[in-house]
């Protein structure tokens, strides 16, 4: 944990929703009060983190003033962006746990799960490429490559975070 600051553990770790897979939750309502809980509680963090994010990109970034006027709407535009991202991955998470829940996994139902994870996967690296190219035309290349790592840091401790709270499928 040398490599990576205290500061980035904290905003990443507070972005990640707490998704634990509950068993023994039984029924469609619990599942639906789940999801809509769950979704909310996002909502909530991603708010909460928003300042406290850009505080920290905004720290290792060390930007003039000129480059701050390019770059913060197009951070803004990628920021509001990974927002649906995190609301196809929470989908996919509430069936997966619903699945799990039931202890009714099917191989056909998790093949579905994890192509619609994969083409997340696949959806997400294309936007970051994206953001990268305008984010590229507005900074020079080291603080566009930096930002770049900052982010890729910051989801990467999200998804561990979500990872360690998942069980295997069975």
């Amino acid at each position: 944990m040398s490599f990576i600051p205290r500061t980035l553990f904290a905003i990443a770790l507070s972005i990640a929703p707490t998704l634990c897979i509950a068993t023994g939750q039984d029924g469609a309502a619990a599942s639906i009060d789940a999801a809509a809980m769950a979704s909310a509680e996002m909502r909530e963090l991603e708010a909460r983190v928003r300042t406290g994010k850009r505080a920290f990109v905004d720290a290792q970034l060390q930007l003039t003033p000129r480059e701050a006027s390019g770059f913060w709407p197009l951070y803004e535009e990628y920021q509001s962006n990974l927002s649906t991202f995190n609301q196809r991955r929470l989908q996919i998470i509430v069936s997966y746990a619903e699945q799990f829940n039931a202890g009714d996994m099917q191989d056909a139902s998790a093949t579905k799960l994890a192509q619609q994870a994969l083409r997340l996967e696949k959806d997400e690296a294309l936007h970051m490429e994206r953001a990268f190219q305008k984010i590229s035309r507005v900074l020079p290349g080291v603080k566009a490559a930096r930002y770049l790592q900052v982010e890729a840091k910051i989801r990467s401790l999200v998804r561990y975070e979500h990872a360690a709270q998942i069980p295997y499928a069975r």
